[in-house]
């Protein structure tokens, strides 16, 4: 097994990775990014707003100060600061938090002095609409631009490794084309990995994201925290199948255009939602919490479409109106948006639904994004803890702050620290796990029991959960043998069912582990709702759920300055008044 070295390895080369890679190479470290695809042009950030208009948020002041028309300058970070965790519902990590506030503006005006397209029209307030793909090229630039940075492309992280004290100093990885193992032996290691969108069957990510660095964090020992969190993105195509998980509806809906139909051809917010929800779910950044809850509930009385979901329609639009929205997203006249906009004209609508789309909880980190293991860091998506219990924020802003903060804090490290030998035992553990799916002589199809597994998770923690169906989902799971798959082709090269069959196994400790947080939750939080628990709980539940090795532990979050009432809220009536507490 071939063995590379570096000063710092970053694992994923989405906007969390690339601003960590730059960070780090700025520090004086050398820097190795792996990647499950390309680099620049892989994971989640490419698809970020649909790659028209994805949001990167900032305090108002800060945003003013470097010229931003739409920002309001009477906004401060202090204020900023206080509604994040209002709106994460109290569950927020305040160290990260005081981080993301303070740190963005210097990552914003980095985008901005590097010529970062932004979209026709921003949403002003603190937010300026980017296409993902601007922003990594302009990360991709610095990366390229320091002369310390190396790349390996289209590798597959199969598992963290140690060194004889425990620290982690490297990684195994299956290099796709190939059909190797190969490991890098590092001072320093940063998971950028993402999420966990493979998880579920319906889903905005790319078909990539399947918790590798969650899962290998699991392994090797690390807290992770509020994994039960999951955001649901409204308004997304569910059919026809070529663009299933397109979130250029919700796109829509957030400047304001598209109404949701029932089956009937009939609106139904307001059977689930009070008035006020109804403009919060319309008009404010609350509307995948709502939105996804009101549709959930429509499918469930049996007022679904024949795809599963609701038709997202423009019918009431006047054709002035309609040219108004070609004018703001004029990425809507081309290529599939186009294909996209004729299926809504001509059909009176398309299908749309709730999918996976964000990941609040995760690796456990600290404001200079260490891990609760030495020489371990995460950044963006695969880190838990900033958002809480609702994901308000721009998670384009996150990548950034945290990407940041990673790079130079795992430069730091590597710069006094020298370099480890692997734990031989540890070494031979990862090599033969990850060689079993191309060395059992027989086992399972990957295929199937990664379907299975999918399936399994979707149905037992999608939008609304109940102990029953959550219970009978961790059976399930746990019943599931993934060390006994085995890859149908003998070609180690390209070989997919390798791939599924270490996809697999991730994606089962991730949903184990969403799975028991979520049972731990005895409440309805934010974006994690229980039927059976239709309340907020502040007396017992202003706690994070930290997993670590299987177990679950109720930590309380320190409150500060910014702190609910106590006592036990109807789940509704509580989030209207948290946001009264809002400032902005």
């Amino acid at each position: 097994m071939f063995i590379k070295e570096c000063g710092v390895l970053v694992i994923g080369s989405g906007g969390a990775g690339l601003k960590a890679a730059a960070s780090a190479a700025e520090k004086g470290a050398d820097v190795l990014i792996v990647c499950k695809g390309s680099v620049n042009r892989s994971g989640a950030t490419l698809l970020a707003g649909a790659n028209v208009s994805a949001d990167i948020m900032c305090d108002g002041a800060s945003l003013a100060a470097m010229g931003v028309e739409t920002a309001d300058a009477r906004d401060s970070k202090e204020k900023w600061y206080q509604d994040i965790i209002h709106e994460g519902l109290y569950l927020n990590d305040r160290s990260l938090v005081r981080q993301y506030v303070e740190r963005i503006p210097e990552c914003v005006k980095e985008l901005l002095d590097n010529g970062v397209k932004l979209s026709e029209e921003s949403e002003g307030g603190r937010q300026i609409g980017v296409p993902g793909s601007s922003i990594l090229d302009i990360l991709y630039k610095k990366v390229k631009e320091s002369g310390r940075v190396d790349v390996c492309e289209d590798a597959m992280l199969t598992d963290l490794l140690m060194a004889d004290d425990g620290s982690i100093n490297g990684a195994m990885f299956l290099d796709i084309k190939k059909g190797e193992l190969f490991a890098v032996n590092a001072k320093a290691v940063i998971l950028a990995t993402g999420g966990m969108h493979g998880c579920y069957s319906f889903n905005t990510g790319t078909t990539g994201l399947a918790g590798a660095g969650q899962a290998a964090a699991i392994r090797a020992g690390a807290d992770l925290s509020l994994m039960e969190m999951v955001t649901f993105c409204s308004d997304v195509i569910c059919a026809p199948e070529r663009f299933k998980g397109n979130i250029i509806p919700y796109i829509m809906q957030c400047f304001g255009y598209g109404k949701l139909l029932n089956r009937e051809h009939k609106e139904f917010l307001d059977k689930y939602l009070s008035e006020r929800a109804v403009d919060l779910a319309l008009n404010s950044e609350w509307n995948k919490l709502l939105l996804c809850y009101a549709m959930f509930k429509e499918v469930e009385a049996g007022y679904g479409d024949e795809n599963g979901g609701v038709k997202f329609s423009l019918d009431y639009l006047s054709p002035e109106e309609r040219d108004h929205l070609l004018k703001i997203l004029p990425e809507l006249g081309n290529g599939i948006y186009s294909e996209i906009m004729d299926i809504i004209s001509n059909e009176g609508g398309i299908s749309v639904y709730g999918a996976g789309h964000y990941f609040d909880g995760g690796i456990k980190v600290d404001s200079s994004m260490n891990t609760s293991i030495a020489g371990l860091f995460a950044a963006g998506e695969c880190a838990g803890g900033l958002f809480g219990a609702n994901r308000v924020g721009a998670a384009t802003s996150q990548m950034l702050v945290q990407g940041l903060e990673a790079g130079e804090s795992a430069a730091e490290y590597a710069s006094h620290t020298a370099r480890k030998a692997f734990d031989e035992e540890w070494l031979g553990r990862a090599y033969s796990a990850a060689m079993s799916p191309v060395e059992n002589s027989e086992g399972l199809d990957p295929r199937k029991v990664r379907a299975a597994i999918v399936d399994t998770i979707t149905g037992s923690a999608g939008i609304v959960r109940n102990e029953t169906d959550m219970k009978k989902g961790l059976d399930a799971l746990e019943a599931l043998d993934t060390s006994s798959l085995k890859a149908w082709n003998a070609v180690r090269e390209y070989n997919r069912g390798w791939v599924d069959a270490l996809e697999a196994r991730d994606m089962k400790l991730c949903g184990e582990a969403i799975l028991k947080c979520s049972l731990a939750r005895k409440e309805s939080r934010g974006v994690f709702i229980r039927s059976d628990y239709m309340y907020t709980d502040d007396d017992e539940y202003l706690k994070a759920t930290i997993y670590n090795k299987g177990n679950v532990n109720l930590v309380p979050v320190k409150q500060c300055e910014v702190a609910p009432p106590p006592g036990i809220h109807d789940f509704f009536e509580n989030l209207e008044a948290v946001l009264g507490r809002l400032s902005y």
